[in-house]
């Protein structure tokens, strides 16, 4: 597989049930707000807040809930303005009586129970990013993510060996922006200078990834199987995939359809 093209052409992936997955469905997503909930209790508690576990895990689980309902929507926060909503809903006052360095710190406890009990990278993901890579196209990831940040998903990232591969990463909560809205799509194209038409995205989500990416111009793969958005659409995907695994054989049948 080789871009023969004197225009730049780029393949984009969301994250997650596409290059990621959590173990046991949601069982994994459960365990990680665990670790947060008792990190959370923890970090307050070295503030001199006596907040229960109870009352920080429910403030997660609810708030996880409002950021995927957001998403749906195109709507997102920066990660320090989901923390500092965070800290509200565990306690109105709590961010006035913390200050700035106290959010800061409940922000990297939050994080790390991210690197602590991260999700698997699906079988064959990290060959395929690296193909794709070497054979000179322009590699972008478009993610909605949660209450983790950027800075942390790329360490992880790096961690695992995949870093290097991306041209250009998107995070719904550094860019305030969520699929399916055009705009973090536009974005990403401009940074990787590819034009929508010479664009193919990669993803799970009926709603925010095959229907924002068709509305952006781009053509788009489906990944079957993945935990879909409750929010119906009409869009069809141009390929159909059960695994990321498989998705080389349908970049080539792509590419074969551009011009130079």
């Amino acid at each position: 597989m080789v871009a023969n093209s004197t225009k730049p052409i780029a393949v984009t992936f969301d994250l997650w049930q596409t290059l990621v997955f959590e173990f046991d469905g949601s069982a994994r997503s459960g365990i990680r707000r665990k670790i947060r909930a008792e990190y959370g209790e923890k970090a307050l508690s070295q503030l001199g807040e006596s907040v229960s576990r109870e009352t920080i895990d429910g403030a997660l689980r609810d708030l996880s809930e409002e950021i995927t309902g957001g998403h749906d929507q195109g709507f997102d926060r920066t990660y320090d303005e989901w923390i500092r909503v965070l800290i509200g809903r565990i306690d109105p006052d709590l961010a006035t009586r913390i200050g700035q360095a106290g959010l800061d710190m409940f922000g990297t406890i939050i994080d790390q129970s991210f690197i602590e009990s991260p999700p698997q990278l699906v079988d064959g993901a990290a060959e395929v990013l690296n193909s794709l890579s070497r054979s000179g196209l322009k590699i972008g990831l478009i993610s909605n993510t949660g209450l983790t940040s950027p800075a942390t998903y790329e360490k992880w990232f790096s961690r695992i060996n995949v870093l290097d591969s991306f041209d250009y990463i998107a995070f719904s909560n550094g860019l305030a922006i969520a699929k399916p809205a055009k705009k973090i799509f536009d974005a990403t194209l401009d940074r990787l200078g590819v034009e929508p038409s010479r664009a193919l995205h990669v993803g799970d989500n009926m709603h925010t990834d095959v229907a924002g990416a068709t509305a952006a111009g781009m053509s788009t793969v489906w990944v079957r199987g993945g935990i879909d958005s409750p929010v119906n659409t009409s869009h069809e995907p141009d390929y159909t995939i059960e695994s990321v695994a498989d998705v080389l054989p349908v970049v080539d049948r792509w590419l074969a359809t551009l011009g130079g």
